[in-house]
């Protein structure tokens, strides 16, 4: 009955049907439980079925009956090593070893045993006992070549590899090793030939794809480096794959196919919020500034300590102008205080553009004290100062900036602009000079020093440089204004009247009303001049200079009466106007 039995387990064993044949060794071995042989076929379903526990039981039990039994002893070996109990499996193929010198196999086991042991110098050494058994072992110097490489041995690991191959050229995941070997050594074209050569004797083999794609992201050729985790990540769904996928898409600008696949990561891992982060990143670039909003949101609703979330979104707050937004993010960041220099600073700027100069005086005063040699927070404070009139103080700050940084192009511009304010125009326009031989091309730097030009008298230069600058920014409404005056007072009154009036069209006001009045009055339009001027005494009754202008044009119109009531207004405000005398006594 029994050698029906065995017949039948020893036939399912060949058939691979191991759960089978252990529920009848099971039965058989009830009855005789010490019987080595079915022991031994218990053991050997157990270690297939991954069953090592078990497997570990059954082969301990044999080798005491039977200590001399090389197989058993791997066996065993095979169970510690698969439950990680690396001291009894090193015993164990030794064991084997001493048993059977030629026991090819055991040899095998305890080099990648060693190696993942980091016992490096025993895996060299037992794998060449190896391969002076077996030679011509193709696999024995695939497993010599992975240990020079976790000891960063590069060329005896490329050695071994390549001996493999010469043995076996069948073998992808040889040449895939050897291709990552070259990466090590950064020798991208070798690593990609091998990688290659992967391809060809396994076209099924993802991690080929998938390293090929990492060679071209290292090249920088971002495409084809999409081509190959695409084609990984078709082979295999692996969402490393995926990751790199979309992380070199965003790289290739290739932005939606980047989102899609950012949105994917996100959704099935909603715990990871890196994904949604760099599915804001994409969104951003697209130009969907909300939707990149929103998903900086709720991170920061998850994540309130992130500091890279909450300034990538103060940055979106910045360019879609909700400047008060991106200031309370920074706010955050500074009640939790993980602010830096650089972040304090960036915060007391957003404080200067809300206008909120007394928070951004703070700020920058506290920037100095914690480093006095930050010169750019000295020339911002100059600013503030600037604009409070508080000159000495301002002197103070741009004096410290210039002296630290004197060839800070926009240090020494605001200096120019402090020494423009208090009418040293000619230091001024040195300075002026000095940050547009930096920056010829640079539009706020060309149109103030043509506004110091023109103080200076220099009108026509200033003129010039306006016209550089309005190439550079042609819908500025105040370089179009600035233009105007200068040809204006170039005597090009043509040309001021078109450059007056497209600035007019963009941002309406009295001073470019005054100037194009003035233009229309020199150029013979004494009527359209004149109804300027009587538009702007509407709200300016008191201005003498209004009144005897608009006398002028009547006067030219040839309405004396009116030129005569407008005199009588101006010198009855302004008795000792002597102009508007002069011009009553003619007109008399």
């Amino acid at each position: 009955m029994n050698d029906t039995i065995l017949e039948e387990i020893n036939q399912l064993i060949s058939e691979k049907d191991f759960t089978q044949a252990k529920i009848l060794l099971e039965e058989i071995l009830r009855e005789d439980e010490q019987n080595v042989e079915n022991l031994k076929l218990l053991g050997l379903c157990n270690v297939n079925l991954h069953l090592y526990d078990q497997g570990r039981i059954n082969f301990e039990t044999v080798i005491k009956y039977a200590q001399d039994d090389a197989s058993s002893w791997f066996y065993l070996a095979n169970c510690y090593d698969a439950l990680s109990d690396f001291t009894y499996a090193e015993t164990a193929y030794l064991k084997v070893i001493e048993l059977r010198e030629e026991y090819f196999d055991a040899y095998k086991n305890l080099s990648i045993l060693y190696i993942k042991t980091q016992q490096f110098e025993k895996a060299i050494n037992t794998i060449d006992k190896a391969i002076s058994l077996s030679p011509n072992n193709a696999t024995l110097y695939f497993i010599k070549g992975t240990t020079h490489m976790a000891e960063q041995k590069i060329a005896e690991c490329i050695d071994a590899f390549e001996k493999s191959i010469e043995l076996d050229s069948s073998q992808s995941q040889v040449y895939n090793n050897l291709g990552t070997a070259y990466i090590l050594l950064k020798n991208y074209d070798k690593a990609l030939e091998n990688y290659e050569k992967a391809t060809l004797t396994d076209k099924s083999n993802s991690i080929t794809y998938y390293n090929i794609g990492s060679i071209f992201q290292l090249k920088g050729d971002f495409e084809n480096a999409c081509i190959n985790y695409q084609k990984a990540y078709e082979i295999e769904k692996n969402d490393n794959y995926l990751i790199a996928l979309a992380l070199c898409q965003f790289k290739h600008k290739s932005f939606d196919k980047a989102a899609e696949n950012y949105e994917i990561l996100a959704k099935k891992y909603p715990e990871k919020l890196n994904f949604k982060y760099n599915l804001a990143c994409c969104q951003e670039k697209l130009g969907n500034l909300k939707q990149a909003i929103d998903i900086l949101e709720h991170i920061v609703s998850k994540e309130p300590k992130s500091i890279q979330t909450i300034l990538k979104l103060a940055t979106l707050y910045i360019n879609t102008n909700r400047l008060n937004d991106a200031k309370n993010a920074y706010e955050k960041i500074v009640k939790q205080g993980a602010a830096n220099q650089e972040i304090y600073y960036d915060y007391a700027i957003l404080c200067m553009k809300t206008n909120d100069l007394d928070l951004a005086e703070k700020i920058f005063k506290k920037i100095v004290t914690l480093n006095p040699n930050f010169a750019p927070a000295h020339k911002d404070l100059g600013i503030i100062y600037l604009n409070r009139n508080q000159f000495d103080y301002a002197k103070e700050e741009f004096e410290a900036a210039y002296k630290l940084e004197p060839e800070n192009k926009d240090i020494v511009f605001e200096y120019a602009n402090y020494l423009h304010a208090i009418s040293d125009f000619i230091k001024a326009d040195e300075m002026y000079e000095f940050v547009l031989e930096k920056s010829p091309e640079n539009a706020n730097f060309l149109t103030f020093a043509a506004i110091n030009k023109m103080v200076l008298n220099n009108n026509e230069l200033a003129y010039s440089m306006l016209l550089k600058a309005l190439s550079k920014a042609p819908n500025n409404d105040f370089i179009l204004f600035l233009l105007g005056k200068a040809a204006y007072l170039c005597k090009d009154y043509d040309n001021a009247k078109l450059y007056l009036v497209k600035s007019y069209e963009i941002n309406p006001n009295d001073e470019i009303e005054n100037i194009l009045a003035l233009c229309y009055f020199n150029i013979g339009n004494f009527q359209q001049a004149n109804q300027l001027f009587l538009k702007l005494l509407t709200a300016n009754q008191n201005n003498t200079m209004l009144l005897l202008n608009s006398a002028k044009c009547y006067e030219q119109i040839g309405d004396k009466d009116k030129a005569l009531e407008q005199l009588e207004k101006a010198v009855k405000i302004f008795p000792d106007f002597e102009e508007a005398h002069e011009l009553i006594r003619k007109l008399s």
